[in-house]
C-alpha cells in the first residue's frame, strides 16, 4: 500500500472514530442534580420507591438475572416469598434462593456462572414462580410501542419490568446486562434503569430511543435480539 492509500485509510478511519463518539450516548445518573431532580419530576416514578429497596448488587459478574429478577419478586405485592436458613424466619428471595429445582431444570447454577442468562431463559425462570411472564424481543418492537409498553407497566402496581440491553450501545464497561426499568420521564422521553451492577454504575437516565438500540442487539448465547420481560403477579387484587 503506497502512502497515498495509507493517508486515505487513515482519514476514513478517524472519521468513522469521529463518527462513534458523536453518537455516543449520554447518560445521566441518579446520584446527580439533574439525574435526581429528572426522577422527582417524571411522570412515572412510584415503581422507583416500590422496586428499589430489594435490589440486591449482584454477587458476582454474571447474576445479573438473578439478581434483578430476585427483586422484582420481592417487590411485588402478595408474591410468595422462600424461607432460606440464613434468614430464617424471614421470607426474602435472594439470589441464591432463586436458584431451585424448577429454575434449576432450565440452567443450572454452574452454567449460569459461566454464561450468565438468556432473555428465554430469565422469563422461563421467572415463570416458574407461578408469576405472569411476557419476553419482548427488541428486534420486534418500535420506539411507539416499547414508550407504550414502558408507560403502561409503570402505572400498574401489579408489573414489573427487567431489561435485558446492550452495555457498549451505551458507552458502559461491558456487554449483556440484565436490570429493573423503575421509571419514565415524558420530557425527556428517557428511562431509569436499577443497575444491579452496584459496584460500576449507579441507576441511571437513558433516552428510549438508545434504550431499544441497546436492546436490538444480538446475544450470542441465544442468536436472537435482546429485550425485556414484563412481570405481573397472578394474585388477586383489592
Amino acid at each position: 500500500m503506497n502512502k497515498t492509500s495509507m493517508r486515505r485509510l487513515l482519514i476514513i478511519l478517524l472519521g468513522l472514530s469521529f463518527a462513534a463518539l458523536a453518537q455516543a450516548t449520554e447518560l445521566l445518573y441518579l446520584n446527580s442534580a439533574g439525574g435526581s431532580q429528572r426522577l422527582l419530576h417524571a411522570d412515572y416514578n412510584s415503581q422507583y420507591f416500590a422496586v428499589q429497596p430489594f435490589v440486591d448488587t449482584q454477587e458476582n459478574l454474571a447474576f445479573c438475572g438473578p439478581a434483578s429478577m430476585a427483586a422484582v419478586l420481592n417487590s411485588l405485592p402478595r408474591e410468595t416469598r422462600p424461607i432460606s436458613p440464613q434468614l430464617k424466619p424471614f421470607p426474602y428471595f435472594t439470589q441464591d434462593t432463586f436458584f431451585n429445582p424448577r429454575t434449576l431444570a432450565i440452567k443450572s447454577r454452574e452454567a449460569t456462572l459461566k454464561s450468565g442468562l438468556t432473555l428465554q431463559q430469565s422469563g422461563d425462570m421467572m415463570r416458574s414462580f407461578g408469576v405472569h411472564v411476557d419476553v419482548f424481543y427488541g428486534d420486534q418492537l418500535s420506539e411507539s410501542s416499547l414508550r407504550n409498553l414502558v408507560t403502561t407497566a409503570l402505572s400498574d402496581p401489579n408489573t414489573r419490568l427487567v431489561i435485558n440491553f446492550d452495555r457498549q450501545v451505551l458507552d458502559q464497561l461491558g456487554r449483556g446486562h440484565f436490570s429493573p426499568l423503575a421509571a419514565y420521564d415524558s420530557s425527556s422521553d428517557s428511562v431509569l434503569i436499577i443497575d444491579v451492577a452496584k459496584f460500576k454504575y449507579p441507576p441511571f437516565w437513558v433516552s428510549l430511543a438508545d434504550l431499544l438500540k441497546a436492546m436490538n442487539t444480538t446475544d450470542p448465547d441465544s442468536a436472537r435480539s435482546r429485550g425485556l420481560v414484563r412481570v405481573t403477579t397472578n394474585q388477586p387484587r383489592d
